[in-house]
């Protein structure tokens, strides 16, 4: 990786970080291979410095080696192998074809991905980019598998989960890009429709394509909420589905944490402040509360960047449920971010 001036640039470079602006959203993500649009882009919003993948990370042989000496790297490997089977389940979805063995050979390679220890972290290590409705499903999937296994299901179980929440969107395989690239809360009138009518076609896809009806309620369900606010059919509480509920949290971790242009750039730390306030209204606690206490204690460690240009260490979480975190500052002294109302954590190094 090597910081490239943007009179330097040229096309088919790729970025090693996300390109913000000076509010935090996003211009570019980490990963983008560059075209003479994207360079115009850079200039004219007068952005002076890049950072770009050199030849080195580039390499196949790089890549490769790399699989097997870091954790993180093989579990890259790995996301990458599910996303071609992903893809091809989402194409033959989109032409009428429910692939169901397929499915089932993509439940069977996301099981030990989410029996994997710093799997949130790898994750978020790969940039996060929502591009296509595949990766979101299957890291959906990744996700539910981990909350699955930390809330002490059994395998079997897991698998299921697993299945039902990579199939949780497949009522949106033929959306049009104008409904799928935006943020659902953005959506009015006839969008908003086609969008929450997603579910009860799932649903029927999923009938129609032979899956159990544990599976097909999944699909039906992953939006309902808690406290009645959700849609299709505003059930509360009990009457959600327990599957249901926690792809629910799955989908809400990556939606919050995912990568896109014109948004505003997040970490898991918003990720963990979101759920503290909805822990007791629109989402389940008995989900939220083992992926708080997972994700707080992954943190801990983690270099960070904050929005006033100190840089430091996360020190701890305090034991009162708080929301966000205690930085030892690299220059001296400690700040609890939950008494510092404008200072947030704008960069984030996982360890």
């Amino acid at each position: 990786m090597k910081a490239i001036s943007i009179e330097r640039l040229e096309p088919g470079m790729t970025l090693a970080r996300t390109v913000t602006n000076s509010d935090m959203i996003i211009i570019l993500s980490e990963g983008t291979i560059l075209t003479n649009a994207h360079i115009t882009k850079l200039q004219t919003l007068d952005v002076p410095v890049v950072y770009i993948k050199d030849d080195f990370d580039l390499s196949q042989n790089y890549q490769q080696a790399s699989a097997v000496l870091q954790k993180n790297k093989a579990f890259s490997h790995d996301f990458e192998v599910v996303s071609k089977y992903a893809d091809e389940v989402f194409e033959s979805l989109k032409d009428g074809q429910i692939p169901k063995e397929q499915t089932q050979k993509v439940a069977a390679h996301i099981l030990p991905m989410a029996d994997n220890s710093g799997t949130i972290d790898y994750l978020f290590s790969l940039g996060h980019r929502s591009t296509t409705l595949a990766l979101h499903s299957e890291r959906v999937a990744i996700l539910s598998g981990i909350l699955a296994k930390w809330m002490h299901f059994g395998w079997e179980e897991i698998r299921t989960v697993v299945t039902a929440a990579f199939l949780h969107d497949v009522g949106k395989v033929n959306f049009p890009d104008t409904i799928l690239d935006k943020d659902p809360d953005s959506l009015e009138e006839e969008d908003l429709k086609i969008y929450q009518k997603h579910c009860q076609d799932g649903a029927d896809l999923l009938k129609k394509g032979g899956f159990n009806d544990t599976i097909q309620k999944v699909a039906l369900s992953h939006h309902e909420k808690m406290n009645g606010s959700g849609f299709p059919n505003t059930l509360t509480g009990d009457k959600i589905p327990p599957y249901a509920r926690i792809v629910a949290v799955a989908d809400t971790y990556d939606n919050l944490t995912s990568e896109r242009a014109g948004e505003i750039k997040r970490t898991p730390f918003y990720a963990v402040s979101y759920f503290v306030r909805e822990i007791y209204s629109s989402l389940d606690p008995v989900v939220c509360v083992p992926l708080l206490t997972r994700i707080k204690d992954s943190l801990i460690g983690s270099r960070v960047t904050l929005s006033n240009g100190h840089k430091g260490i996360v020190a701890m979480y305090p034991n009162d449920f708080s929301a966000l975190p205690i930085i030892s500052l690299d220059d001296g002294g400690n700040i609890n971010l939950n008494n510092a109302q404008n200072v947030s954590i704008t960069q984030y190094e996982p360890i």
